[in-house]
């Protein structure tokens, strides 16, 4: 005996009928009908009663179901303890852009902390281009990361969000009630922006490159608590994406023209094994983002394609 003749026993028992367990089972109705027949070999008495409209337990078949229920749910718990007990040892390497911490990734560890209290998640923060470097050469297991295109095959990918880039400027500064702003605005605009290897600071250099517009930028720093403070000091005005800041009186964000939407991946490396601990989470992950969450910013077309698309 063994556990699979127990599930074909169980499925047979389900419809009372060879014929219906067997296409459920994907086997054939004879070979079904040797396990039944090798069971009641094994133990020596008859499960089924068999008649013109279907099988019909026997009082010891009976029995036989009830034992084999209580065996199977044995069974499954007992290879759920294993999992667990495997995936305690285990530990997630994350990494997470500044921008994006707070947006996309705390839904994520709340899922699956929730799922998987035991596993540990080490948490490391850089900018995309430096996650993607890691994620390739095997230093971390997942990663958030940012573009304006589809990621590279080498890459396993869930779409998680398509959102816009804004400038975030104090509420009295001159161009804070425009509904959008052009690059050519903000000429001369001082801009505290993220590190260098952040797409959106990379972005931001290339696509006023696009447009001959040199960027004022008098400060760096993947700090979001300073990058706000000179915001509401009126000091310097940022590019982050929409949200990435808590709504506030203090200050507006203002969808800049030339930036196309942005896309928001969770990547793991394809070419690399898979610990389960990072399955889990990848599983937590489309939990939380069965569709890529489209920011109200987007442009109505990308919108409507997305749409089309999930």
């Amino acid at each position: 005996m063994n556990f699979n003749q127990l599930k074909y026993f169980q499925s047979v028992c389900k419809y009372n009928n060879l014929t219906r367990a067997a296409e459920e089972l994907h086997i054939s109705q004879p070979g079904l009908s040797h396990v039944i027949h090798e069971l009641e070999q094994e133990f020596g008495f008859a499960l089924f009663l068999r008649r013109n409209k279907g099988l019909i337990l026997t009082n010891k078949g009976k029995q036989f179901l009830e034992e084999t229920n209580l065996l199977l749910q044995q069974v499954d718990s007992f290879v759920d303890r294993m999992k667990l007990l495997g995936q305690a040892d285990q530990s997630v390497q994350f990494g997470i852009p500044p921008a994006s911490a707070t947006l996309f990734f705390s839904p994520i560890m709340q899922e699956f902390h929730r799922r998987y209290p035991e596993i540990k998640v080490n948490v490391v923060e850089n900018g995309s281009i430096m996650n993607h470097r890691n994620v390739l050469e095997g230093k971390l297991d997942l990663a958030l990361m940012s573009s304006d295109s589809p990621v590279s095959s080498v890459f396993g990918a869930l779409k998680i969000a398509v959102t816009k880039i804004c400038l975030y400027l104090f509420r009295e500064h001159p161009l804070a009630q425009r509904t959008s702003i052009s690059l050519k605005e903000m000429e001369g605009l001082p801009l505290v922006l993220l590190s260098e290897d952040s797409f959106l600071t990379t972005n931001t250099l290339k696509t006023c490159a696009i447009y001959k517009i040199e960027p004022n930028i008098i400060l760096t720093t993947n700090q979001i608590v300073i990058i706000k403070q000179l915001i509401e000091g009126n000091t310097a005005g940022t590019l982050l994406f929409h949200g990435t800041l808590p709504d506030s009186e203090r200050y507006r964000a203002i969808p800049v023209r030339e930036f196309q939407d942005a896309y928001i991946y969770l990547v793991w490396n394809q070419s690399n094994p898979i610990s389960a601990a990072a399955k889990s989470l990848i599983e937590a992950a489309r939990a939380v983002y069965p569709n890529p969450r489209i920011d109200s910013y987007c442009s109505r077309n990308h919108l409507e394609n997305q749409i089309l698309e999930t």
